[in-house]
C-alpha cells in the first residue's frame, strides 16, 4: 500500500510539473517599445508597448483568469508618479486605466515592494547612472482567457518628463498578475529597455546616463551637507593623466551668494585613490572639504583632477572646461 501510495504521488508530481512547464510554453507575446528620441522638458511624452496573448491553457476549471500589470523606469527628477497616466488599449477587452499599485503593496514572491521587486528583476538596464525608479500598475477589470484565444493588445503610457537636461534609456515590462514577478519566468513577463531618450531644453546640468564619463558624481543629487563620491576613469580615452596613479582633486565651490572658494593643494585629503583598471576615486564632504562658513550653501561645485604638479589638468571632456556639479535635493 506505502508503495501504491508513494507511485501515486509521483505521478502526481509529474503530472503536475508537466503542466506548469506546458502552461510555461505560452503566455505573452514579445513586447516592442514605440518611444520618441526625445522630448522638450515638462511636456507630455508618449511610450506604446505592443504585446499580445497566445494562451495554450486546456483543461483548466476555472478558465485562467488575470490581470494585467505595466512597469515603467523613469528617472527619479521626473516625479512621474504623479504625472503619469497608464492605459490599456484592446478591441478584444476593451480599454481600460491601470492605477499605480502602492507603495506599501508586496509583490508576493519577492516580498518587496512592487518597485523594489520591479528593480531587483531588471535592474536599470543599459544605464550607467542609478537614479532611476520602477512605477508599477494594475488593471482595475480581471480578464479571462481560454484556450487559442490569441490577441493583440498596446498599452498607451503619457508621461511628463522632468525639467532636467538628460539622456537615459527607459524601462518598460508587462506581466501577467497571476504569475507574479517569478525570476524564472519569461513566458508570461515580457520587459524591454528604450533606445536613447533624450530631455531637451531644460535647466541644470545634463545629465548622461548611457555614456561612460571621464568623471561621475555619485550620488546623481545631493545637497553639500551629504558626502558625495567623485569618480576619474582614465582608461576611457587618452589624457594627459594616463601615465600616473598619482592623481589629486581641484575644486571650486561657488555659494549661492557668488562667493567662490577653491582648494589646490596636493595631500591626502585631495588624493583619489585607485580602484584599478584606471579607475580613481574619491570621497568627500564638499563643506569639509572646501572650509565652507556656516552662514553660506554651496550652489555648485567645479573641479577638474590633476597630477602632482598641477601642470596636467583633465577637465570635462578632456578639455580645459571645469567637471560641474549642482546641488540639488534628492
Amino acid at each position: 500500500m506505502k508503495k501504491l501510495l508513494k507511485n501515486i504521488k509521483l505521478v502526481l508530481i509529474i503530472a503536475g510539473s508537466f503542466l506548469v512547464i506546458f502552461l510555461a510554453n505560452c503566455g505573452l507575446t514579445s513586447l516592442t517599445v514605440e518611444a520618441p528620441s526625445e522630448a522638450n522638458a515638462n511636456q507630455v511624452a508618449v511610450f506604446t508597448l505592443n504585446c499580445g496573448t497566445e494562451p495554450r491553457i486546456v483543461n483548466t476549471d476555472p478558465p485562467y483568469t488575470t490581470k494585467l500589470i505595466v512597469g515603467f523606469m523613469v528617472p527619479k527628477s521626473w516625479n512621474a508618479a504623479q504625472n503619469t497616466t497608464v492605459e490599456l488599449i484592446s478591441s478584444e477587452k476593451g480599454n481600460s486605466t491601470l492605477v499605480l499599485i502602492p507603495s506599501a503593496e508586496k509583490e508576493v514572491v519577492s516580498g518587496l515592494s512592487w518597485p523594489d521587486a520591479a528593480k531587483k528583476r531588471f535592474g536599470i538596464g543599459p544605464n550607467l547612472l542609478d537614479d532611476f525608479e520602477w512605477l508599477v500598475y494594475r488593471s482595475v477589470p480581471t480578464y479571462t482567457f481560454n484556450n487559442n484565444e490569441d490577441i493583440k493588445f498596446k498599452v498607451k503610457i503619457s508621461s511628463k518628463v522632468g525639467s532636467e537636461n538628460s539622456l537615459c534609456r527607459l524601462g518598460f515590462f508587462v506581466l501577467s498578475s497571476k504569475e507574479n514577478l517569478r525570476p524564472e519566468d519569461t513566458d508570461y513577463t515580457k520587459y524591454a529597455f528604450s533606445n536613447d531618450f533624450s530631455v531637451v531644453n531644460g535647466s541644470g546640468d545634463f545629465v548622461d546616463y548611457v555614456n561612460p564619463q571621464l568623471a561621475k558624481v555619485e550620488p546623481v543629487k545631493s545637497l553639500d551637507n551629504d558626502f558625495i563620491s567623485l569618480t576619474f576613469d582614465a582608461g576611457i580615452l587618452e589624457t594627459g593623466l594616463s601615465n600616473t596613479d598619482d592623481i589629486y582633486l581641484e575644486a571650486r565651490g561657488i555659494t549661492e551668494s557668488g562667493q567662490q572658494i577653491s582648494v589646490s593643494t596636493k595631500v591626502d585629503k585631495t588624493r583619489l585613490k585607485p580602484l584599478g583598471g584606471k579607475k580613481y576615486r574619491i570621497d568627500i564632504w564638499p563643506r569639509g572639504l572646501l572650509n565652507v562658513p556656516d552662514n553660506e550653501k554651496l550652489a555648485r561645485l567645479e573641479y577638474y583632477f590633476t597630477d602632482q604638479t598641477g601642470s596636467a589638468k583633465v577637465g570635462y571632456g578632456n578639455t580645459a572646461d571645469p567637471f560641474k556639479y549642482t546641488f540639488k535635493c534628492p
